[in-house]
Parts: structure tokens; C-alpha cells; sequence
């Protein structure tokens, strides 16, 4: 039986471009690859020890399962992503401290930028620096230092 599936999948072109795809970016199935297994499995099955439906229903309900917590775990990347954005243009105005190779730079938040490769950086005194970097926020004329 093994050696049917690996005939089949040898000679179908999906199967192909599925291995050189594993070479370039590594190994992971999606679901319409689970989906052309599961049917080559169940194609040359041997007819005399046929697969169960509970195998059938519970491999399913696997990858349904899957598939559904990647699309979960993508639009939670989405959300962290856009709030991080949020929580660095709230710093429009403020007084900020933000550490940097040379050591603190202190001064009012002029602009928020967004590159096109998504990174948001603050703008202080015209440079542009990291949001991660701050270490204080204050309102404008305002030092407890």
C-alpha cells in the first residue's frame, strides 16, 4: 500500500513542486496538501481493512483545528502589531527620554514616522529613534528628575 502512494505521489506534479517548496523554505504541509494525502490514502486503501470513518472524521477535524489556530495566530500578529503602532503615536507631544548609543537624548516628540518595511520609529530633536528605546514619557515641562 505504501508503495502505491509513493508511485502516485511521485508521479502527481503537486507532489513535485511540493518537495522542491520543502528544499527552498522548509518543511510544513498546508491544508490542500493534507487534503491530496488523505485522498491518495484513502484511494489505495487496502479494500479489506478500509479505513474507519472515526479516523477519517477525527484527521479532519484535526486539520480544521489547525487551520483555524494559524488564522487566529495571524490576525493576533495583526492586532499586536496595529496597538504597537497606536501606543507609539500616543507619544505625539510628550516629553520623552530615549536611550541611545551615545547615551540619553530627552526632548518632545515632534512626528511618528512609519517606514515602508512597517518599522515605527519616533522623531525627537529631527532623528529618528526607536520606540522601544524610551525610557520615560512626561508631559511637556513637566521633570520630577
Amino acid at each position: 500500500m505504501i508503495e502505491a502512494i509513493s508511485s502516485s505521489m511521485a508521479t502527481n506534479p503537486r507532489s513535485q513542486q511540493l518537495v522542491e517548496k520543502g528544499k527552498r523554505e522548509g518543511s510544513y504541509m498546508e491544508m490542500d496538501d493534507f487534503l491530496q494525502l488523505l485522498t491518495a490514502q484513502i484511494s489505495n486503501q487496502d479494500p479489506l481493512e478500509p479505513m474507519k470513518d472515526t479516523e477519517f472524521i477525527s484527521q479532519m477535524a484535526n486539520i480544521a483545528s489547525l487551520e483555524q489556530m494559524q488564522q487566529f495566530s495571524k490576525g493576533f500578529e495583526n492586532f499586536a502589531d496595529s496597538h504597537k503602532d497606536m501606543v507609539t503615536q500616543a507619544y505625539l507631544g510628550r516629553q520623552v527620554s530615549v536611550e541611545n548609543e551615545n547615551g540619553l537624548v530627552s526632548g518632545i516628540v515632534d512626528a511618528v514616522n512609519k517606514a515602508e518595511d512597517g518599522n515605527v520609529t519616533v522623531q525627537v530633536k529631527g532623528k529618528d529613534y526607536d520606540p522601544e528605546k524610551i525610557s520615560r514619557v512626561s508631559l511637556p515641562g513637566f521633570s520630577d528628575q
